[in-house]
């Protein structure tokens, strides 16, 4: 029932406030969320305490004058107080415990919402949850594609406005335009159904009861976790046939040459650097996805069945690929657009990715120690970590987009003389060149980098900062002749 009503809530939550002003809105809601309570309360034979009674009429007030004044700061004032109070309702539902908090007791209210994460994951277990033996084979099918269908719509969502091409079937075959607002409003259903989840779960947790029904569980658990392998079959057999088709279409016109998107009715450039960022949250959702199946997921003799093996390392592989298309899409964006700090991150973390993958394929298909794969994260990220330290991002930047112009004739001059004194050696260099405008550009950024008072603060010492004092004070002189200088717009181009 909590879970039911929770998406039902999450739904109302867009009609009544997406793309809206609140007003009466916010009212109706926070009665459909207290009359929620009173149902739920009802359906598990309990009664609130009077405390969250009388909370409510200062909730249902503060909630209704968001119909009557418009000043935004008194409205927001309204918002937050309404919120205080509904989380003050969830922690005094079931004692009368109000009349002994202390001043650090309400505070606390604000991290209220923290608590609700175990409730929810309770909760959302239980749905997976098989009952033994007496369940039928169609149930556990009907479980597995309820799991499914939200991951499989995510994707849908992403693999959509990561490719053209994709989106472009999608569309034609469920007649709707896949955008941005259905993303926002899908990824608001879904937030909202999760903090009610929670909330709801986290009022009715019977603390005394926990603790005998954990230990009736503990003396009847199934190894491996809740979800029956039919379930994790549907699930898992699904999301890899979906990400295969994607894959097919990527080998076909990403990697299939021009003439394949032409024909589609795109461009090579508008169709290759677009859709980084949608495959690499693509990637993290798999990643967690299969992390928390190999703990949910039924197992016997201690380790997971062929056929799980054989779905996960399938999904591991497609994950791999997509990860591939992901780096091919950022490259082609640096060779129109010049690199920066945050394409070289992104690139390094494909990478980084595709490293634990191969790790969690090992665990997988090994049945290997969870422990032995933390650490093997764990040393990975570290190695990451002092790879890009060793790297000097900044001077490999300063250093790449300098020898691009020099071939191309484009650079973003703003961005390169904004990098850190690591790529100083690189700026200092730059000044020699034979393009004037970059020049001038460049020499006053530095001569006021060479005035700034930041390098005479022993706080900020540093070795990279001596480096760059030693090399700009014996070029103020020189450097001053273009403090004046007021650039072009067509001299600096902002490259995006």
């Amino acid at each position: 029932m909590i879970p039911g009503f929770s998406l039902f809530l999450g739904i109302l939550f867009n009609y009544l406030f997406f793309d809206k002003i609140p007003g009466l809105s916010f009212l109706i809601f926070n009665l459909f969320v207290v009359g929620g309570l009173f149902l739920i309360v009802k359906f598990f034979g309990r009664s609130l305490s009077r405390e969250a009674l009388w909370l409510m009429a200062p909730l249902f007030f503060f909630s209704a004058m968001l119909s009557v004044r418009a000043s935004p700061e008194l409205m927001l004032l309204n918002i937050a107080a309404s919120l205080g109070l509904l989380l003050l309702i969830a922690e005094v539902s079931f004692g009368d415990r109000l009349r002994s908090f202390f001043m650090l007791d309400y505070l606390k209210i604000v991290l209220l919402p923290f608590k609700f994460l175990a409730p929810l994951w309770k909760t959302l277990s239980k749905l997976a949850a098989p009952r033994p033996r007496k369940e039928k084979t169609v149930s556990h099918v009907l479980k597995g594609i309820l799991i499914a269908a939200p991951f499989l719509f995510v994707f849908l969502l992403l693999f959509s406005s990561a490719d053209l091409v994709f989106e472009k079937y999608i569309s034609n075959l469920v007649s709707i335009e896949i955008n941005g607002e259905i993303v926002v409003r899908t990824i608001l259903i879904l937030a909202v159904f999760l903090a009610f989840t929670g909330a709801y779960s986290y009022i009715l947790g019977e603390r005394e009861k926990k603790k005998s029904a954990e230990a009736k569980e503990g003396e009847n658990v199934r190894p491996g976790g809740p979800l029956g392998r039919i379930e994790s079959y549907i699930l898992f057999g699904s999301v890899d046939v979906l990400f295969l088709i994607f894959i097919i279409i990527q080998v076909a016109y990403f990697f299939g040459g021009e003439s394949n998107i032409i024909s589609a009715g795109f461009t090579y450039a508008e169709y290759a650097r677009r859709g980084f960022f949608e495959l690499i949250v693509v990637a993290l959702i798999s990643l967690f996805l299969l992390l928390a199946a190999d703990q949910l997921v039924y197992k016997e003799n201690g380790g997971h069945a062929v056929e799980f093996k054989f779905l996960c390392a399938a999904l591991i592989a497609e994950v791999l690929v997509i990860m591939f298309s992901a780096y091919a899409r950022l490259s082609l964006y640096e060779e129109a657009y010049g690199f920066t700090v945050q394409r070289l991150f992104s690139h390094s973390f494909i990478i980084l990715l595709g490293i634990i993958f191969c790790l969690l394929a090992w665990k997988t298909l090994r049945n290997g120690r969870e422990n032995y794969f933390a650490l093997g994260v764990f040393v990975t990220f570290n190695l990451f970590v002092f790879g890009m330290n060793m790297m000097d991002p900044d001077s490999f930047i300063a250093r790449r987009n300098l020898e691009r112009f020099e071939t191309t004739g484009k650079i973003d001059v703003r961005y390169l003389s904004g990098l850190s004194d690591d790529a100083m050696p690189e700026l200092v260099g730059a000044l020699n060149t034979n393009d004037r405008e970059f020049r001038n550009y460049l020499g006053k950024e530095l001569y006021q980098r060479g005035g700034s008072e930041s390098f005479a603060k022993w706080q900020s010492w540093n070795i990279a900062r001596r480096r760059a004092v030693k090399m700009l004070l014996p070029k103020m002189g020189e450097l001053e002749q273009f403090k004046d200088y007021q650039p072009k717009e067509k001299s600096a181009p902002a490259e995006l």
